[in-house]
């Protein structure tokens, strides 16, 4: 991490806190885990579709979605979008 010139004074716990928050709500998994030379493990994570999800709605405009979609896929969008709100 430290070979990156951005992230050279950013501290281990400020990234692991970030990581931790990113994995509860959902953004990041674990992909694996694995053993270090020194004996621990460490976690390598990866992006959850919620995260490919929220990449993907902040760079297709609202409007260039709903122009997109056919009747078919706006029916299957519109009945998940109301089963989770519960409407």
């Amino acid at each position: 991490m430290r070979a990156h010139r951005g992230l050279r004074y950013t501290r281990y716990a400020s990234v692991n806190k970030r990581v931790r928050a990113l994995e509860g709500s959902g953004y990041v998994k674990k992909a694996c885990v694995k053993r270090t030379k020194a004996g621990f493990e460490a976690s390598t994570y990866e992006l959850a579709a919620k995260a490919y999800l929220a990449i993907l709605l902040n760079s297709v405009s609202l409007e260039e979605l709903l122009t997109r979609l056919d009747e078919t896929a706006a029916n299957l969008i519109l009945a998940d979008i109301i089963r989770i709100i519960g409407f």
